[in-house]
């Protein structure tokens, strides 16, 4: 039976997709180091970390800082599929 539990439990995460949740947070936990406060990772879809920030000086030096921060991030989460970085000027 619990054989069974712990195999329902893993087809519930992959279909919540718990594992993009737990890359989110690692994300954002990296960004907060970087840019305190100034920063926000919105969504990961295909590849996809979607960022935003209200301001285009940091947006420049995220671009720059990109090959970095998914380096990082995958370092601290084997299963982080991140592929590159959708960058957003707009409020948090």
């Amino acid at each position: 039976m619990a054989g069974n539990l712990g195999d329902y439990l893993r087809q519930k995460a992959e279909h919540l997709d718990v594992g993009r949740a737990d890359t989110l947070v690692v994300a954002q936990s990296e960004l907060d180091r970087l840019y305190p406060g100034q920063t926000k990772a919105i969504g990961l879809h295909q590849g996809k970390l979607r960022v935003i920030t209200p301001s285009a000086s940091i947006a420049s030096d995220l671009r720059m800082r990109q090959i970095k921060l998914v380096e990082a991030v995958r370092a601290r989460c084997a299963d982080a599929d991140i592929e590159r970085l959708i960058i957003q000027i707009r409020s948090l």
